[in-house]
């Protein structure tokens, strides 16, 4: 049965007459006769008695109307659910951050696409950079802020902040602006936990500057470790966005070694964007990809 063949039969019964359905359906009136035969010949049973100009349905056409009906139906509401999607009328994205985005950047921002596309369901996971790359890869995320670069992503480059050393602000170091970085040799780091890029960019700063770092507490996230810098338990390199509205920590530039990173929005190379994934993919690029340095404390333009 081919779903044009239904079609024609739910109008042959609802008009009873085959000339005005073949007007309805803007075909020929002998065509129209000859596909409902065909499909009486394919179903092996007669559809239709003709009562004097009329047709009526035989005791199988009976029976078939209802599952005809319910397959146009389906089809129809089928058809009206997919324009939904593309109209943004209901949709689906999740989307991937590490704490310092998910806190300082993305809540403003995912609000404001709440209030464009109101019916788009909105998930968001928290992680560092590369347990987010392979939640982009399984599927998991369809979207990720991440430090850059990442291999086998498709990305765009959004902006370049400043990492800074925390330090509370009892701190010896707290009344530098800028300090070397050897003068963090006696220091005791705190660590993010393995898989996050602050992590790997902490040692790579202390082996840089010639020294292995003194660790006094290891996989603590950012919250957690904001507060832990704090109270001086030990130094912590940070975004200085992450420092932004926090009392009690100070933000010191490292001047003799580079200390900033770019972060980037990924998604997966091969999957086809759904419109709602689409949308919030250039919304982000839109409200994040910042061409002035001064939008955002220790952030400038990643181009």
């Amino acid at each position: 049965m081919e779903l044009h063949h239904l079609r024609y039969f739910e109008a042959v019964v609802r008009h009873g007459h085959v000339t005005r359905a073949a007007q309805e359906l803007h075909i020929a009136q002998p065509s129209l006769s000859k596909q409902i035969q065909v499909l009486e010949a394919e179903l092996g049973v007669a559809l239709f008695n003709r009562v004097g100009r009329r047709l009526e349905l035989t005791d199988a056409g009976e029976l078939l109307l209802p599952y005809v009906r319910r397959i146009l139906r389906d089809v129809a509401d089928a058809k009206e659910a997919l324009q939904q999607r593309a109209d943004l009328q209901h949709g689906h994205v999740s989307i991937g951050a590490p704490p310092t985005v998910g806190t300082h950047l993305l809540p403003q921002a995912l609000s404001d696409f709440n209030g464009r596309y109101r019916q788009i369901k909105l998930e968001l996971h928290e992680a560092g950079g590369s347990e987010l790359a392979s939640l982009l890869n399984e599927g998991t995320v369809d979207l990720a802020v991440v430090p850059l670069p990442v291999a086998d992503v498709a990305s765009v480059r959004l902006f370049t902040e400043e990492l800074v050393i925390a330090v509370g602000p009892e701190h010896p170091l707290a009344l530098n602006e800028h300090i070397s970085a050897v003068d963090l040799a006696d220091e005791e780091f705190i660590l993010f936990p393995p898989g996050y890029e602050l992590r790997d960019r902490t040692i790579q700063l202390c082996r840089t500057a010639g020294f292995e770092p003194r660790v006094v507490l290891d996989g603590a996230e950012m919250d957690t470790v904001l507060r832990c810098a704090a109270v001086g338990l030990g130094v912590a390199v940070v975004p200085r966005l992450a420092l932004d509205g926090v009392e009690g920590l100070r933000g010191i530039s490292v001047r003799d070694i580079r200390l900033e990173r770019t972060l980037g929005l990924i998604r997966h190379p091969e999957r086809q964007l759904s419109p709602a994934v689409a949308a919030l993919h250039d919304f982000l690029v839109e409200r994040l990809q910042l061409p002035d340095e001064k939008a955002i404390p220790g952030v400038r333009d990643a181009s």
